[in-house]
């Protein structure tokens, strides 16, 4: 049952309205400004929404909501549940989707299909700064973070229909794998004159961890176990792996921890990126990143027969086998062409 209450030390007349909201059916409180009368009359209509509603009288959805203020909701949400960075890449899609043809102040219930369609085609013809078009990968994660975005509308009863069903994306752009060889490993790792940004890219190489995974706050000297020879990273999702540490990596750790560093890495992700580009470009690196990096620790194994496909999947903290694959495809396909085709020296047919 919905009360009111006075609340003191305000200096306009203000009561606390406690109710059940109509929508999640849990405790919430309202503060109203005004005579006793009105914050009563509020509270005996959420009430009477909230029972309308129970018996089925009124629908359970929200359809008065804005897409820009529903989408204020949905970040808030986000952000407790999802790392920086993902939410940092939803938003940008999230913003481009408002920013559209007005859409932010349509009502999100009254979007169909052909809104979404619209929008992905503009941002097909959409041109960057330089001249050039989105890739279609791009445009194809923008509708991936549409449909994640109107599935929790969904879920939490703002609408009641999914206006993605029916939207077609591009073709998805095949990218070749890009992982270092192992000269330009070399030319990269004498080209770094800092001795411990140069531990943190060998320590990248040697456990493929993402950017993030190896900085603060993530990465901690809790992080580092010398005992059983390992080290937690937290990936996405903030699902935990443990990776050996081999003896380059321990020597690494151990010299960072006499030195007496408050983390083992003392670096932000940006400054990563940056100086890593930096020292690529020195070094006559071309088209790599910090990922590069990570690639180059599973295309290693690979190359090398050091681990299956389910071990290093396991090391990449890939949400499944099948992801693994994906990214390393046709260095499988040559790791598996081999050794049959080394078959003909063992079986001779005359």
């Amino acid at each position: 049952m919905a009360s009111v209450r006075k609340l003191k030390g305000h200096p306009v007349e203000t009561y606390a309205i406690d109710f059940r909201d109509p929508f999640t059916n849990k405790r919430r409180v309202r503060r109203f400004k005004g005579p006793k009368s009105a914050a009563k009359a509020i509270a005996k209509e959420l009430e009477l929404k909230r029972h309308r509603i129970k018996n089925g009288i009124e629908s359970p959805l929200r359809n008065s909501v804005l897409l820009d203020e529903f989408i204020k909701y949905y970040e808030s949400n986000s952000k407790k549940i999802k790392d920086e960075k993902s939410v940092r890449r939803e938003m940008l899609t999230l913003k481009s989707f408002i920013s559209y043809n007005g859409y932010g102040k349509r009502k999100l219930a009254t979007f169909r299909t052909i809104d979404v369609q619209d929008y992905v085609e503009f941002r097909l013809k959409y041109k960057k700064a330089d001249g050039n078009h989105l890739s279609p990968n791009t445009v194809l994660l923008d509708i991936r973070n549409l449909k994640v975005m109107f599935n929790f509308g969904i879920k939490y009863m703002y609408i009641e229909r999914d206006p993605m069903i029916g939207v077609r994306g591009p073709k998805p752009l095949k990218k070749k794998i890009r992982f270092l060889t192992e000269d330009e490993i070399r030319d990269l790792l004498q080209s770094i004159d800092r001795d411990n940004f140069r531990n943190l890219i060998a320590t990248y190489l040697y456990t493929g961890a993402r950017r993030d995974e190896l900085l603060p706050p993530s990465f901690t000297w809790e992080s580092v176990d010398f005992s059983n020879k390992q080290i937690m990273l937290v990936g996405k999702r903030a699902l935990v792996r443990y990776v050996p540490m081999n003896s380059t990596v321990e020597r690494i750790l151990h010299k960072h921890k006499d030195e007496g560093l408050e983390y083992p890495f003392e670096f932000t992700p940006d400054h990563v990126s940056y100086k890593l580009a930096d020292y690529y470009r020195i070094a006559g690196i071309k088209d790599a990143n910090v990922h590069v990096l990570r690639k180059t620790f599973g295309s290693l194994l690979i190359q090398k027969n050091l681990a299956d496909i389910f071990m290093i999947s396991k090391l990449l903290g890939h949400s499944s086998v099948r992801v693994t694959e994906s990214h390393y495809v046709e260095l499988l396909k040559e790791n598996v062409e081999k050794p049959v085709e080394g078959l003909t020296d063992v079986i001779l047919l005359e």
